[in-house]
């Protein structure tokens, strides 16, 4: 009993000493300030993988460090300085890693914004005899929302998008599909947009998954079984079939733009019940496995915008490109034009149409700013503003009239009406369209 007594008092004495060192080596100074969390982090990246972590040293760490980033040194009694002494080679060496993390971290941190701004100021500061451009984005620095910094990298992605996403010039060929037939589809499609109320976006990228999809429906994935299957359904596309691939495109841009899209009855309900939601529901599924769940591809609008800030257009201005954009989404022979080129050429053709009463009849249309912007020249653009202004002189007598009647209202400014779309300017350049 008195050894088992002796070893109880031992070990006791021996838990109340462990109890003390740790209690000593947890506490930390009240005064001071708390330690910054950054530094939290960076004594993890620099330990994890490394090292396995040591709890008493970290502690030590803490108790060492807090102090030292204090501004005014608090009074430190002299019993207190050997213990200071003893784990001084451990504050310096961790002063050093730390502090050299952080300035690793800090690095990093900066380094993204300060490649973009350096990469805009180049951009700002170029400036030759042939090309000479100015900031758009200036004014809206400031303003977090339409991070200006990133724009133009936004804008170079959406060019390397349209490219991986193209359209072949005459991809019907040899289809049971007619480009006629196609014309009628989407001129059907634009007075049910208007029906639905949808947004610009919608209409869109609806004319875009249709030509997308019969440009690639033939092409199958061996190894997706289910795709073989829909596509055995609907190998063909013809004309009975074809109104329902142009319902579906619309009902899959709608889920895709709209916050509020059309129920999926009220498109058998606008195809007078001809196809049932089993159908749409197929069909769907077959675009979507065909166009590989992509649906990204820019459209024409978010090209127009930039363009329009970059020209400094006028209401009237956007607003007769947009009509020329819709009028060309009708037909078959526009669809092989890159989104942000027809942009460019719709915004061309307007400011030729419609100039500024301050400025001399001698101006530059397409100002090095928007060559800037759009990376296009004026030779790049002609091309496609003689098509359009072909187009538009040919409208009247065209039987796909939903576009116009569309702007005809006060809402889009009676663009379709106006007289400069008869004017000789128009005649002479769709003239050059027809000799090309």
């Amino acid at each position: 009993m008195a050894t088992r007594n002796r070893t109880a008092v031992t070990v006791s004495h021996a838990n109340q000493e462990n109890i003390k060192n740790t209690k000593s080596s947890v506490v930390v100074p009240t005064k001071g300030k708390r330690a910054v969390l950054g530094e939290i982090s960076n004594r993890v990246n620099t330990l994890r993988g490394v090292e396995p972590i040591d709890r008493s040293s970290l502690l030590q760490r803490k108790k060492v460090v807090v102090p030292k980033r204090q501004a005014i040194k608090p009074n430190v009694n002299p019993s207190e300085k050997p213990p200071v002494q003893i784990v001084k080679p451990i504050v310096k060496q961790i002063a050093k890693t730390t502090s050299s993390s952080n300035v690793n971290n800090a690095r990093n941190v900066v380094n993204v914004p300060a490649v973009v701004s350096q990469k805009r100021e180049e951009r700002n500061s170029f400036s030759t005899d042939l090309l000479k451009f100015e900031d758009i984005d200036e004014q809206d620095k400031n303003n977090p929302i339409l991070v200006s910094i990133y724009t133009n990298d936004i804008h170079e992605y959406l060019r390397t998008l349209e490219i991986k996403f193209t359209i072949k010039k005459g991809y019907l060929a040899g289809q049971e599909i007619t480009p006629k037939m196609r014309c009628v589809l989407v001129d059907w499609l634009v007075e049910v947009h208007q029906q639905f109320r949808l947004m610009q976006e919608t209409l869109y990228l609806t004319i875009a998954i249709i030509d997308r999809f019969l440009h690639t429906h033939t092409h199958t994935h061996v190894n997706d079984y289910m795709y073989i299957l829909f596509l055995q359904l609907f190998r063909a596309i013809d004309r009975k079939k074809l109104q329902l691939v142009g319902v579906t495109a619309m009902f899959i841009a709608s889920k895709y733009e709209e916050m509020y899209s059309p129920d999926i009855s009220d498109f058998v309900y606008i195809t007078d019940k001809a196809y049932s939601k089993a159908d749409i529901l197929n069909m769907e599924m077959l675009i979507v496995r065909t166009l590989d769940y992509s649906f990204g591809r820019p459209l024409p609008l978010h090209f127009l915008r930039r363009y329009s800030k970059a020209g400094k257009a006028l209401p009237i201005h956007h607003t007769m490109a947009k009509y020329f954009l819709e009028e060309s989404l009708v037909y078959y022979e526009m669809c092989h034009y890159p989104p942000s080129l027809i942009a460019a050429a719709a915004i061309y053709l307007a400011f030729l149409l419609i100039g500024n009463d301050e400025e001399d009849e001698g101006k530059v249309i397409w100002t090095s700013t928007l060559a800037y912007y759009s990376t296009y020249s004026k030779d790049d653009v002609l091309p496609a503003v003689r098509d359009i202004a072909a187009i538009i002189i040919n409208v009247g007598d065209s039987k796909y009239q939903a576009v116009r009647k569309k702007y005809v209202h006060v809402k889009h400014m009676k663009i379709s009406i106006r007289p400069e779309l008869k004017s000789p300017i128009m005649f002479s350049i769709a003239a050059k369209s027809n000799e090309s």
